[in-house]
């Protein structure tokens, strides 16, 4: 097995790359076959322009950066570990525009599909996390990984997660839990505060006590204590390969031409707007 240690944070010895560390001196003391970590900050990635080349044309991203050095770097992964750190609720900017270059990533999911996945986020312990770990989780989930364990650890001056040692040995329990190989089974029902697909814990309603989970899709009925997820749907969840099919298939590619449908009125209504 080899393990990548992905370290998203874009400050130099700051909590994340701290973890990280750990993470690679307890991958060592496993004599798990590899591991290595990358700093995303070492990786120049433009944010997408949208020109969909990629997509209609079945071509690399334009786009002059890192991005498929840092592709190639990932699908040598067989098992990924994640630490970013929390900026405003959310994750660094860095980590979302690298995944909004989504549109290239089929390739990479297809060979990512199915692995094993951890994602640590670090916070400030002020309550304002609330979208880190979902969307550290829809970057997982959108490469294909299978999330084995998710969780927040606190501290915010560089260091400071350390003076804690239950989260540095929730660290270490994480790793341990990925070493055993032990394969996931489908999601069953079950009564949770959270989304146990991506840990959302911000819920959109469908109808009456109807609720599902904006990051996965994942449907679930509120009830007096928690929501109680479906297990159907949480294993047809947004980023399953039947699911990411058919957005592509269905949606994505089918826009080119009903782009082209809309083209002549779209310039009619353009030289109303704007030159006259």
């Amino acid at each position: 097995m080899k393990l990548l240690i992905m370290n998203a944070s874009p400050r130099k010895k700051g909590n994340s790359e701290i973890l990280s560390a750990i993470a690679l001196k307890e991958t060592m003391r496993a004599e798990v076959d590899s591991a290595e970590i990358i700093h995303l900050r070492d990786y120049h990635i433009e944010q997408c322009t949208g020109c969909m080349r990629c997509v209609f044309n079945e071509e690399n991203c334009p786009l002059e950066d890192d991005f498929y050095a840092w592709t190639d770097r990932m699908a040598t992964a067989d098992a990924l570990f994640l630490a970013a750190p929390t900026y405003v609720t959310s994750i660094p900017g860095s980590l979302k525009t690298l995944f909004d270059r989504y549109l290239c990533i089929p390739p990479l999911y297809k060979k990512l599909y199915g692995r094993p996945a951890i994602s640590v986020g670090v916070a400030s312990p002020i309550d304002w996390e609330h979208f880190q770990l979902p969307l550290m989780n829809m970057f997982l989930l959108g490469l294909g990984f299978r999330i084995l364990d998710s969780f927040m650890v606190y501290g915010a001056g560089p260091g400071e997660v350390l003076l804690d040692r239950d989260q540095i040995d929730r660290v270490k329990g994480a790793l341990a839990r990925l070493w055993s190989g032990r394969k996931p089974e489908p999601f069953a029902e079950m009564l949770s505060d959270h989304c146990p697909v991506c840990r959302s814990t911000v819920f959109e309603r469908i109808e009456g006590q109807r609720f599902r989970c904006p990051v996965c899709l994942s449907e679930s009925v509120l009830e007096e204590n928690g929501y109680r997820f479906d297990a159907g749907s949480m294993n047809q969840h947004r980023w399953t390969p039947e699911r990411m099919e058919d957005h592509f298939q269905n949606w994505i590619l089918k826009t080119k031409g009903m782009f082209r449908e809309k083209l002549r009125e779209i310039m009619r209504r353009k030289r109303e707007e704007l030159e006259k």
